[in-house]
Protein backbone atom coordinates (compact mmCIF):
# COMPACT_ATOMS: atom_id res chain seq x y z
CA UNK A 1 0.00 0.00 0.00
CA UNK A 2 0.86 3.40 -0.70
CA UNK A 3 2.00 6.12 2.12
CA UNK A 4 -0.94 8.38 1.45
CA UNK A 5 -3.30 5.55 1.76
CA UNK A 6 -2.13 4.59 4.94
CA UNK A 7 -2.50 8.09 6.63
CA UNK A 8 -5.15 9.75 4.39
CA UNK A 9 -6.54 10.67 7.55
CA UNK A 10 -3.83 12.43 8.96
CA UNK A 11 -4.16 14.96 6.24
CA UNK A 12 -7.62 16.75 7.35
CA UNK A 13 -5.20 17.74 10.62
CA UNK A 14 -1.95 17.91 9.55
CA UNK A 15 -1.19 19.79 6.12
CA UNK A 16 1.04 17.83 3.04
CA UNK A 17 3.94 19.70 4.15
CA UNK A 18 4.07 18.63 8.01
CA UNK A 19 2.76 15.45 7.28
CA UNK A 20 5.66 14.66 5.35
CA UNK A 21 8.36 16.35 7.51
CA UNK A 22 6.64 13.62 10.27
CA UNK A 23 7.11 11.03 7.93
CA UNK A 24 11.05 12.58 7.02
CA UNK A 25 12.06 12.40 11.01
CA UNK A 26 14.03 10.05 12.96
CA UNK A 27 13.35 9.44 16.61
CA UNK A 28 15.60 7.66 18.79
CA UNK A 29 13.99 5.59 21.78
CA UNK A 30 16.00 3.84 24.59
CA UNK A 31 13.61 0.93 26.34
CA UNK A 32 11.04 -0.22 24.36
CA UNK A 33 9.13 -1.45 27.09
CA UNK A 34 6.43 0.19 28.64
CA UNK A 35 6.35 3.84 27.62
CA UNK A 36 8.70 2.85 24.29
CA UNK A 37 6.92 0.67 22.93
CA UNK A 38 3.94 2.33 23.06
CA UNK A 39 5.89 5.74 21.55
CA UNK A 40 6.86 3.63 18.77
CA UNK A 41 3.67 2.04 17.97
CA UNK A 42 2.04 5.37 18.06
CA UNK A 43 4.38 7.05 16.10
CA UNK A 44 4.04 4.13 13.01
CA UNK A 45 0.89 4.64 13.23
CA UNK A 46 0.80 8.52 12.71
CA UNK A 47 2.72 8.34 9.60
CA UNK A 48 6.68 8.69 11.00
CA UNK A 49 9.04 6.00 9.44
CA UNK A 50 12.46 6.09 10.57
CA UNK A 51 13.45 4.60 13.50
CA UNK A 52 16.54 3.81 16.14
CA UNK A 53 15.48 1.48 18.84
CA UNK A 54 17.96 0.33 22.14
CA UNK A 55 16.42 -2.45 24.15
CA UNK A 56 17.91 -5.59 25.59
CA UNK A 57 15.45 -6.95 27.71
CA UNK A 58 13.03 -9.83 26.57
CA UNK A 59 8.86 -10.15 27.24
CA UNK A 60 8.11 -11.60 30.66
CA UNK A 61 4.27 -12.61 31.73
CA UNK A 62 4.85 -9.92 34.10
CA UNK A 63 4.99 -7.62 31.41
CA UNK A 64 1.99 -8.31 29.58
CA UNK A 65 -0.26 -6.05 32.12
CA UNK A 66 0.92 -2.68 30.22
CA UNK A 67 3.10 -3.11 27.34
CA UNK A 68 1.61 -2.89 23.63
CA UNK A 69 3.65 -5.64 21.90
CA UNK A 70 3.63 -7.76 24.65
CA UNK A 71 1.34 -11.23 23.37
CA UNK A 72 1.62 -14.70 24.33
CA UNK A 73 3.72 -15.27 20.94
CA UNK A 74 6.39 -12.29 21.76
CA UNK A 75 7.06 -13.90 25.16
CA UNK A 76 10.59 -14.67 25.57
CA UNK A 77 10.82 -12.12 22.32
CA UNK A 78 13.99 -9.19 22.46
CA UNK A 79 11.15 -6.33 23.04
CA UNK A 80 13.20 -3.85 20.59
CA UNK A 81 13.00 -6.28 17.89
CA UNK A 82 9.04 -6.90 19.06
CA UNK A 83 8.37 -3.73 17.99
CA UNK A 84 10.12 -3.54 14.93
CA UNK A 85 8.19 -6.54 13.34
CA UNK A 86 4.78 -4.56 14.99
CA UNK A 87 6.20 -1.47 13.09
CA UNK A 88 6.50 -3.64 10.16
CA UNK A 89 3.20 -4.54 10.08
CA UNK A 90 1.67 -1.01 10.19
CA UNK A 91 4.00 -0.12 7.78
CA UNK A 92 6.01 -1.68 5.60
CA UNK A 93 8.31 1.32 4.17
CA UNK A 94 9.43 2.46 7.35
CA UNK A 95 13.03 2.17 8.20
CA UNK A 96 14.02 0.66 11.62
CA UNK A 97 17.45 0.32 13.40
CA UNK A 98 17.37 -2.00 16.45
CA UNK A 99 20.35 -2.49 18.68
CA UNK A 100 18.74 -5.35 20.52
CA UNK A 101 21.21 -4.37 23.78
CA UNK A 102 20.80 -1.77 26.40
CA UNK A 103 22.27 1.74 25.86
CA UNK A 104 25.74 2.07 27.58
CA UNK A 105 26.50 5.84 29.33
CA UNK A 106 29.85 6.28 27.40
CA UNK A 107 26.95 5.75 23.98
CA UNK A 108 24.74 8.63 25.08
CA UNK A 109 25.93 11.58 23.13
CA UNK A 110 26.49 9.36 20.00
CA UNK A 111 22.82 7.86 20.70
CA UNK A 112 21.07 11.62 21.16
CA UNK A 113 22.46 12.70 17.53
CA UNK A 114 21.14 9.47 15.99
CA UNK A 115 17.47 11.52 15.19
CA UNK A 116 15.59 14.35 15.40
CA UNK A 117 14.00 14.14 18.67
CA UNK A 118 15.89 11.83 21.54
CA UNK A 119 13.25 9.86 24.26
CA UNK A 120 14.73 8.04 26.96
CA UNK A 121 12.54 5.25 28.50
CA UNK A 122 14.45 3.03 29.69
CA UNK A 123 13.82 1.18 33.11
CA UNK A 124 17.50 2.59 34.15
CA UNK A 125 16.34 5.80 35.76
CA UNK A 126 19.60 7.07 36.45
CA UNK A 127 20.84 6.37 32.58
CA UNK A 128 17.83 8.43 31.24
CA UNK A 129 18.30 11.39 33.26
CA UNK A 130 21.57 11.53 32.56
CA UNK A 131 20.57 11.71 28.49
CA UNK A 132 18.09 13.88 29.25
CA UNK A 133 20.65 15.94 30.93
CA UNK A 134 23.22 15.93 28.18
CA UNK A 135 20.22 16.42 25.62
CA UNK A 136 19.97 19.92 26.43
CA UNK A 137 23.62 20.44 26.89
CA UNK A 138 23.89 19.08 23.08
CA UNK A 139 21.12 20.83 22.13
CA UNK A 140 18.58 18.48 21.21
CA UNK A 141 15.10 17.95 22.24
CA UNK A 142 14.00 15.33 24.45
CA UNK A 143 11.07 13.67 26.12
CA UNK A 144 11.19 12.56 29.47
CA UNK A 145 7.54 10.60 30.53
CA UNK A 146 6.74 8.57 33.28
CA UNK A 147 3.91 6.79 35.05
CA UNK A 148 3.67 6.18 38.39
CA UNK A 149 1.31 4.05 39.32
CA UNK A 150 -2.00 5.99 38.56
CA UNK A 151 -0.13 9.50 37.75
CA UNK A 152 1.23 10.77 34.92
CA UNK A 153 4.07 13.20 34.02
CA UNK A 154 5.14 13.90 30.65
CA UNK A 155 6.53 16.83 29.18
CA UNK A 156 9.57 18.05 26.47
CA UNK A 157 13.10 19.30 27.42
CA UNK A 158 14.54 22.15 24.67
CA UNK A 159 17.91 23.89 25.09
CA UNK A 160 16.68 26.42 26.93
CA UNK A 161 15.05 24.18 29.59
CA UNK A 162 15.70 23.84 33.05
CA UNK A 163 18.32 20.40 33.41
CA UNK A 164 15.66 17.11 33.98
CA UNK A 165 17.54 16.67 37.41
CA UNK A 166 16.42 20.40 38.72
CA UNK A 167 12.88 19.43 37.82
CA UNK A 168 12.83 16.16 39.68
CA UNK A 169 15.02 17.14 43.01
CA UNK A 170 18.05 15.40 42.21
CA UNK A 171 21.78 16.19 42.44
CA UNK A 172 22.51 18.91 40.66
CA UNK A 173 24.96 18.28 37.30
CA UNK A 174 25.49 15.25 39.31
CA UNK A 175 27.40 12.14 36.96
CA UNK A 176 25.65 8.87 36.52
CA UNK A 177 27.35 6.96 39.15
CA UNK A 178 26.34 9.59 41.68
CA UNK A 179 22.77 9.57 40.19
CA UNK A 180 22.79 5.90 40.69
CA UNK A 181 23.99 5.66 44.02
CA UNK A 182 21.16 8.55 44.84
CA UNK A 183 18.49 7.08 43.36
CA UNK A 184 19.05 3.53 45.10
CA UNK A 185 19.74 4.69 48.76
CA UNK A 186 16.07 3.73 50.43
CA UNK A 187 16.00 7.11 52.50
CA UNK A 188 15.77 9.21 49.51
CA UNK A 189 12.98 6.61 47.90
CA UNK A 190 11.18 7.32 51.21
CA UNK A 191 10.57 10.98 50.32
CA UNK A 192 8.58 10.35 47.25
CA UNK A 193 5.13 9.89 49.17
CA UNK A 194 3.58 11.40 46.19
CA UNK A 195 3.59 7.83 45.13
CA UNK A 196 1.38 7.12 47.53
CA UNK A 197 -0.69 10.46 47.41
CA UNK A 198 -1.03 11.23 43.78
CA UNK A 199 0.09 7.62 42.08
CA UNK A 200 -2.34 4.94 44.72
CA UNK A 201 0.16 3.26 45.25
CA UNK A 202 -0.53 0.92 48.26
CA UNK A 203 1.67 1.30 51.73
CA UNK A 204 2.95 -1.66 52.20
CA UNK A 205 4.15 -1.98 47.85
CA UNK A 206 5.87 1.53 48.52
CA UNK A 207 7.96 0.31 51.73
CA UNK A 208 9.02 -2.75 50.25
CA UNK A 209 10.06 -0.68 46.88
CA UNK A 210 11.87 1.82 48.91
CA UNK A 211 13.69 -0.86 50.18
CA UNK A 212 14.38 -2.46 46.39
CA UNK A 213 12.06 -5.47 47.44
CA UNK A 214 9.36 -4.47 44.80
CA UNK A 215 9.80 -3.30 41.42
CA UNK A 216 7.47 -0.33 40.18
CA UNK A 217 3.92 -0.37 40.63
CA UNK A 218 2.35 0.35 37.29
CA UNK A 219 -0.90 -0.77 34.92
CA UNK A 220 -1.65 -0.59 31.61
CA UNK A 221 -4.07 2.69 31.29
CA UNK A 222 -1.51 5.36 32.73
CA UNK A 223 1.23 4.02 30.74
CA UNK A 224 -0.60 4.16 27.50
CA UNK A 225 -1.89 7.19 28.38
CA UNK A 226 1.93 8.12 29.19
CA UNK A 227 3.59 6.69 25.81
CA UNK A 228 0.31 8.30 24.10
CA UNK A 229 1.42 12.26 25.44
CA UNK A 230 4.59 11.82 24.72
CA UNK A 231 4.20 10.29 20.96
CA UNK A 232 2.45 14.15 20.86
CA UNK A 233 4.99 15.49 22.04
CA UNK A 234 7.02 14.77 18.96
CA UNK A 235 4.82 15.33 16.79
CA UNK A 236 4.67 18.39 18.07
CA UNK A 237 8.40 18.87 17.62
CA UNK A 238 8.46 17.29 14.15
CA UNK A 239 5.65 18.76 12.93
CA UNK A 240 5.95 22.28 14.15
CA UNK A 241 1.70 22.23 14.42
CA UNK A 242 1.56 22.77 18.10
CA UNK A 243 3.76 24.20 20.95
CA UNK A 244 5.20 21.62 22.79
CA UNK A 245 4.57 21.50 26.52
CA UNK A 246 8.11 22.53 28.00
CA UNK A 247 10.20 21.98 30.86
CA UNK A 248 9.49 23.57 33.13
CA UNK A 249 5.48 22.91 32.16
CA UNK A 250 4.71 19.20 32.00
CA UNK A 251 1.25 16.80 31.92
CA UNK A 252 0.30 16.00 35.26
CA UNK A 253 -3.08 13.57 34.78
CA UNK A 254 -4.39 11.46 37.51
CA UNK A 255 -7.85 9.23 37.58
CA UNK A 256 -9.48 13.13 38.91
CA UNK A 257 -8.10 15.14 36.54
CA UNK A 258 -5.84 16.70 34.26
CA UNK A 259 -3.62 19.88 34.09
CA UNK A 260 -0.57 21.91 32.94
CA UNK A 261 1.49 22.24 35.61
CA UNK A 262 4.71 23.78 36.36
CA UNK A 263 7.78 22.04 37.91
CA UNK A 264 8.68 25.46 41.11
CA UNK A 265 11.60 27.31 41.17
CA UNK A 266 11.89 25.73 44.81
CA UNK A 267 13.08 22.53 43.20
CA UNK A 268 15.61 24.11 41.07
CA UNK A 269 16.76 25.58 44.01
CA UNK A 270 17.06 22.24 46.15
CA UNK A 271 18.49 20.63 43.37
CA UNK A 272 21.59 22.37 43.46
CA UNK A 273 21.82 22.60 47.43
CA UNK A 274 21.80 18.59 47.48
CA UNK A 275 24.50 18.69 45.32
CA UNK A 276 26.55 19.63 49.13
CA UNK A 277 26.73 17.44 51.47
CA UNK A 278 24.46 19.38 53.63
CA UNK A 279 21.75 18.92 51.25
CA UNK A 280 22.35 15.36 51.11
CA UNK A 281 21.56 14.67 54.74
CA UNK A 282 18.31 16.57 54.37
CA UNK A 283 16.27 14.14 52.88
CA UNK A 284 16.92 10.73 54.99
CA UNK A 285 16.16 13.33 58.13
CA UNK A 286 12.69 14.18 56.38
CA UNK A 287 12.04 10.58 55.36
CA UNK A 288 11.59 9.46 58.84
CA UNK A 289 9.34 12.71 59.47
CA UNK A 290 5.82 12.38 57.93
CA UNK A 291 4.66 15.68 58.53
CA UNK A 292 7.84 17.64 57.45
CA UNK A 293 7.68 15.48 53.94
CA UNK A 294 4.22 16.51 53.13
CA UNK A 295 5.29 19.78 54.25
CA UNK A 296 8.13 19.95 52.14
CA UNK A 297 6.48 18.55 49.02
CA UNK A 298 4.44 21.72 49.35
CA UNK A 299 7.32 24.01 49.16
CA UNK A 300 8.81 22.58 46.03
CA UNK A 301 5.44 22.02 43.96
Amino acid sequence: MEYEQLFERNLGIFTPQEQARIRDSRVVIVGTGGIGGVVAVALARSGMQHFVLFEHDTYQPSNMNRQIVCRTDTLGMNKAIAVCEEIGKINPAAEVEVFPRGLRPDEIDQAIQMGDVFMPAADEWPLSIAALNRAKELGKPAIMAYPVGALTRVCTFLPESPYAAECLVMPYQAPYEELIDFMNNPANRRILHYYMHEGAWLPDWFAEWCEGRRPHAQFCIPVWITGSLAALEIIKLVSGKWKPVAAPRYWHITPEGASIRRFGLGRRLLSRYMRHGRGNRMLPFLAKRPGLVRLFTRLIS
